[in-house]
């Protein structure tokens, strides 16, 4: 009965991958094994020096960063993330996330986080939109990773103009003290892992890491889906 039934959802609401518009199979989700497999994938988490690993130097706290896909203008990934992100497909993102934890875990990338932070929004950013995307990439890591999500500790308290068209400076000034922590002794002693969904110049996840490490003894680690060539 499940059966017929998908086939009348599916007849009516195509399940089509979200790249080459093509029929999904019954165990696919949102996108098809070819596309799946075609994603350009940095590989990052296998190598000691990557483009990333500078952004982040001199912080004492900091252990690890990686991103899962390359993201060009034009590209496939910016389209995932544009329907993620602006057409209200979380689920997209959620399933990106696990693809992504699916992939580090077998190298055991990541195998000591302990708590997973994804990059806040703004209330009225997040009102607006409906859910956080980094929140969902996050679910799916967790899912995978069987880490907790925590969306309460690092907390949005500046809603800072779009990053976009602004230069590294800028960027980095734009997102200074917007983020402000609740509850931190939740977190002391933690490896946390910080999510979001595009890394380009890193001001933001810059800032959040400026106010996690005033919590005593924590360790933080960086994931982001995509990295912005």
């Amino acid at each position: 009965m499940t059966t017929i039934w998908n086939d009348l959802l599916n007849l009516f609401d195509p399940r089509l991958c979200q790249l080459c518009k093509k029929a999904l199979l019954t165990e696919e989700r949102q996108l098809c094994l070819p596309c799946l497999c075609d994603l350009p994938r940095t590989y990052y988490h296998r190598r000691d020096d990557h483009p990333l690993l500078p952004l982040f130097a001199g912080i004492s706290s900091f252990r690890h960063v990686t991103a899962f896909l390359f993201y060009k203008e034009g590209g496939p990934v910016q389209s995932l993330i544009h329907s993620f992100k602006y057409k209200g497909n979380k689920q997209l993102a959620e399933r990106l996330g696990q693809m992504a934890a699916q992939e580090l875990q077998a190298d055991s990338f990541f195998r000591d986080v302990e708590v997973c932070i994804p990059v806040p929004l703004h209330r009225h950013r997040q009102r607006t939109r409906g859910y956080n995307q980094a929140e969902w990439i996050a679910r799916g890591l967790a899912a995978v990773y069987h880490f907790p999500v925590d969306t309460r500790t690092l907390v949005r308290a500046v809603d800072t103009d779009t990053q976009t068209h602004k230069s590294a400076y800028e960027r980095r000034l734009n997102v200074a003290e917007a983020f402000r922590l609740s509850r931190p002794e939740q977190l002391a002693d933690k490896h946390v892992l910080l999510v979001d969904d595009v890394l380009t110049t890193g001001a933001t996840l810059l800032s959040c890491i400026d106010c996690l490490t005033q919590i005593p003894r924590i360790s933080i680690s960086v994931f982001t889906l995509a990295f912005a060539l």
